[in-house]
């Protein structure tokens, strides 16, 4: 991942990271289809009009019955 603070790309449901093994780089899927974002932009992104956060992923039933658990 790039050491530099992403902004709103790091939560993003239209971010792609492209890891080339050297270097990674945000990708806005956006820009594929519309022409107003830049394919990668640059970092940090601090507005967007784009900009949908991704929500975290659900717990398994496993992690929600460890949280019973504590």
């Amino acid at each position: 991942m790039p050491s530099v603070f992403p902004g709103l790309c790091g939560d993003c449901v239209s971010v792609r990271v492209v890891d080339n093994g050297r270097s990674a780089f945000y990708l806005c899927e956006r820009a594929l289809t519309d022409p107003r974002y830049r394919k990668y932009p640059a970092l940090p992104v601090l507005a967007c009009p784009g900009y949908r956060r991704r929500e975290p992923p659900a717990a398994t039933p496993a992690e929600r019955d460890d949280k019973l658990t504590e």
